[in-house]
């Protein structure tokens, strides 16, 4: 299902510079800014507010405003500020709606159960996005895919998805998205592992024996 409209309000801004943007957040701001195809960046500030809202929503793509003006516009790159949980800064870039765009979208598996959790296994995912091109009003806001027919010990592929009229799945066909595994082979195998790394522990007398060893050795 195409995501909704979802629509932020933009300001233009012309001062730029460490004192300019230090005094946009200090009164509740965000800095960004929009890149176009074939025109120049321009600097924008909104509403950290406003975008707390929007964040309840899998944002990918949104129409900034600014008075009667409208730009459509893919969400690039967030930095945020993970010490005080807020967002520092937002590139956007300018779509148009007839103009197949790429983008990142989130993968969650469908509702129903793999037929293998039926079998004692568990669904791990191997995946959380992956790039697919479509036109912005076809964007999805995430990807569910249907797992039901995932059988203890297999696997799908991104090669295995059907998707919607539209959207084509652009990342490496080959990568796996979600698998079914045996919660006891996982276990013997970690346990395997553990037994192959476990430092060996030499004692004091052992340590004199090596030491003498090596000294007899250089006579």
């Amino acid at each position: 299902m195409a995501k909704q409209k979802h629509v932020l309000n933009v300001v233009t801004r012309s001062e730029l510079g460490k004192g300019p943007v230090k005094r946009l957040r200090a009164a509740g701001n965000v800095p960004a800014v929009i890149y176009g195809k074939g025109t120049a960046p321009k600097n924008l500030y909104f509403s950290a507010a406003e975008w707390e809202v929007l964040q309840k929503y899998e944002l990918n793509i949104l129409v900034l405003k600014e008075g009667d003006n409208e730009m459509l516009a893919l969400i690039k790159e967030v930095q945020n500020d993970f010490i005080r949980g807020k967002v520092k800064h937002v590139d956007f870039l300018e779509v148009r709606r007839d103009q197949v765009i790429r983008a990142t979208v989130q993968v969650r598996a469908g509702y129903t159960a793999p037929a293998g959790i039926a079998q004692g296994g568990e669904l791990e995912q191997d995946m959380h996005e992956v790039e697919v091109e479509c036109l912005p009003d076809a964007l999805p806001e995430h990807l569910e895919i249907d797992v039901a027919a995932l059988n203890l010990g297999e696997a799908l592929h991104i090669a295995d998805v059907k998707t919607a009229d539209g959207i084509k799945i652009v990342s490496d066909p080959e990568l796996v998205l979600f698998h079914v595994v045996d919660p006891a082979a996982k276990a013997e195998e970690a346990a395997g592992e553990g037994d192959a790394t476990e430092p060996e522990v030499i004692g004091e007398k052992e340590k004199a024996e090596r030491a003498a060893a090596k000294a007899a050795a250089k006579k």
